[in-house]
């Protein structure tokens, strides 16, 4: 009976362990599909930004801002954001694969970055990248268990010898 019942929980502690591991893999691969839907995001701001630039350099916006000076520091202004945001969609672009949710984390717009988030579907991308990130937080997830159990384990490995030590 306490040996099947051993197994038993030696078996759950596995499927655990396994779900704890799979969870890792399914959260990791969504960083390239999170990064392409920050990127298709960021462009349309970069659009905007364009558009929006252009009105005010000459469009019908133009028109609407009588104060030369006024309307030459909102330029300044939009440039500015332009310039930012065509940097950072650079920098992502630009950074390997691998690199490249990194190069979000460290350069993108947190705003846009938020946006994304809340509007982020996650999906099962089967593409190289998002395999080894699947890969990577498999491993991650199956260390944290592991790790997690460690010192459970050495209590137990150390109570069974004092055990076996006594019924000597």
């Amino acid at each position: 009976m306490l040996h099947s019942m051993r197994w038993a929980w030696a078996k759950i502690l596995t499927l655990i362990g396994a779900a704890i591991a799979a969870l890792g893999a399914a959260s990791a691969a969504q960083g390239p599909a999170f990064v392409q839907a920050y990127l298709q995001r960021l462009g349309g701001h970069i659009d905007e930004a364009q558009r929006t630039l252009s009105e005010l350099s000459g469009g019908a916006t133009a028109q609407l801002v009588d104060d030369g000076a006024a309307r030459d520091r909102l330029v300044g202004v939009f440039a500015e954001r332009l310039g930012d945001l065509e940097a950072s969609r650079v920098t992502i672009e630009n950074a390997s694969p691998l690199w490249q949710p990194v190069a979000l984390a460290l350069h993108g717009d947190r705003d846009i970055a938020a946006a994304t988030a809340e509007a982020f579907t996650p999906a099962l991308p089967l593409d190289g990248t998002s395999l080894l990130y699947a890969l990577a937080g498999l491993l991650i997830g199956w260390s944290l268990w592991e790790l997690s159990q460690w010192q459970v384990k050495a209590k137990l490995r150390r109570r069974k010898a004092r055990m076996q030590r006594l019924t000597r």
